[in-house]
């Protein structure tokens, strides 16, 4: 999979961590966000194939990345699991 083609974003800097560990040891290189302006800056750009958002983002910032990721036919994988089972919904997502 090319690089960039999967974003994620979340609130909690220790997870973010953990979930770009994760991805790199299962050989997927996504680009993690934390700052939701940023994040949508660089969705405008069309690298991206799937946004993962995760458990604890508020539901007002998953509203807007939704309605953003609608509007740039980009797939959304909410996540709510650990990073252990992150690999292989990743997977199934993008077919």
């Amino acid at each position: 999979m090319p690089a960039g083609q999967v974003y994620f974003f979340g609130r909690n800097a220790a997870m973010m961590a953990l979930v770009d560990q994760q991805l790199k040891a299962t050989g997927i290189q996504a680009v993690g966000y934390m700052d939701e302006r940023n994040l949508l800056k660089d969705l405008a750009t069309g690298a991206c194939r799937l946004l993962v958002i995760g458990g604890g983002v508020e539901e007002e910032a998953r509203v807007r990345l939704r309605a953003a990721c609608a509007e740039l036919n980009i797939l959304v994988l909410e996540h709510h699991g650990g990073p252990g089972q992150l690999a292989a919904q990743i997977g199934q997502a993008l077919g």
